[in-house]
């Protein structure tokens, strides 16, 4: 649901730790030679050449959140306070008071330089916390791995447009979720081949050791302030650690000629990050074009949240590889929310599974996870063959 360039950027703190290179500040004067260097490592592992050097700003950290601010709310597919709420009525973050604001405190603590698809250029956050390593400045490797990570997206910019591309995904977050996953994770993989250059000797077994220290998994859920619900801790990282997963897995099938192909065809689910490709593309119309017709109130958004939110959503409150059986089999999903009489919401959710086994597999997860933890309303969950139907908010369920 969040857009690329609020994905935290505490790469440079990771590596700076792994390798305790010599240390180079960032001056704004060695800017521009530094964005061309690391571009031509880009390029030289890539095997891309870029169509345009890539444009750098450095910004100070109050310029970075009024960026981030903007960006959370262009991520959304509805007015920020109405999609926040729609997480909670659904179950998947608890009440937060001032959650905004404690997601921009969040993304801005981590983030070092991005690049930002609209307007297309690179940016440095000069005093960002995430320049220290153990209290000293950005280390040199640490710097050419978060920059060769953000060029990377640069590069995937001039083919794939991802600023047209994700604002036509913020009413599918799944399949938005699973380009992300290939952008981050094709981003972490040259990454980590340009450190490894750098590296004499280094082989792929060092590759297999330092990949999980780079995909901003295990050192970074520990700096998740308490005040940030897991739902968008785990989305962030996601991408990093399961996308770095699929893309070096399509890399060992087939190269880069592979990667190619995926930006072609990008992965349509988080189901196909999971357990890996081909997959089935994701069953469509599952709700009818007039859903707005079908609610007690007005329409606010609908879309499609995937087999990783109906793992998150189970995992509240059952063992994760119960969640994950739970939600295995998934197969299209459509949610339409909508503001009912007295200012509350509601929802009606479809899904679709393999088969009616899967689906009834599900609705006993959930039936058993809203025991643990209620939502608020009155819920009803329907199973018939291979589909189940989530209402709240109505007083009768359609015929879907």
């Amino acid at each position: 649901m969040l857009p690329s360039v609020m994905r935290p950027k505490r790469l440079a703190a990771a590596a700076g730790l792994v390798l305790g290179a010599a240390l180079l500040p960032a001056a704004t004067d060695l800017l521009p030679e530094r964005i061309s260097a690391v571009s031509r490592q880009v390029e030289e592992v890539r095997g891309r050449k870029f169509e345009r050097p890539v444009p750098a700003t450095e910004i100070d950290m109050a310029e970075a959140r009024k960026l981030l601010r903007a960006k959370i709310g262009e991520g959304f597919p509805a007015p920020v306070d109405e999609a926040l709420r729609s997480l909670v009525v659904l179950g998947l973050i608890d009440e937060t008071p001032r959650l905004l604001d404690h997601l921009i405190d969040f993304y801005a603590s981590q983030v070092v330089a991005f690049y930002d698809p609209e307007p297309r250029r690179f940016f440095v956050v000069k005093d960002s916390p995430g320049l220290k390593v153990e209290g000293l400045e950005m280390a040199a490797m640490a710097e050419s791995l978060v920059y060769s990570h953000e060029l990377m997206h640069a590069l995937q910019d001039e083919t794939l447009r991802l600023d047209s591309r994700t604002k036509a995904l913020k009413e599918d977050s799944d399949r938005g979720l699973a380009l992300q996953c290939l952008l981050e994770g094709e981003a972490t993989f040259v990454m980590i081949k340009v450190m490894m250059k750098s590296l004499p000797n280094a082989g792929e077994d060092v590759e297999e050791e330092l990949a999980p220290l780079l995909t901003a998994g295990s050192l970074e859920r520990g700096n998740v302030p308490k005040e940030v619900p897991a739902y968008f801790a785990d989305q962030l990282f996601l991408p990093y650690a399961d996308g770095t997963e699929y893309v070096r897995t399509a890399f060992k099938k087939g190269g880069w000629a592979e990667i190619d192909r995926l930006w072609k065809n990008p992965p349509e689910s988080s189901a196909e990050i999971l357990h890996g490709a081909p997959y089935p593309p994701p069953v469509q119309g599952l709700l009818p074009s007039n859903v707005a017709t079908l609610l007690p109130g007005r329409l606010i958004y609908t879309d499609t949240l995937g087999e990783w939110t109906l793992r998150f959503l189970l995992g509240r409150s059952l063992p994760e590889d119960e969640a994950a059986r739970a939600a295995t089999g998934w197969r299209g999903d459509r949610i339409a929310f909508f503001a009912t009489p007295g200012a509350g919401m509601g929802y009606l959710w479809h899904i679709r599974f393999d088969d009616g086994l899967s689906a009834a597999r599900f609705e006993n997860a959930l039936k058993k996870a809203r025991a643990k933890r209620p939502v608020p309303g009155a819920e009803v969950v329907q199973h018939g063959g291979r589909d189940v139907i989530v209402a709240n908010g109505m007083a009768k369920v359609p015929e879907l």
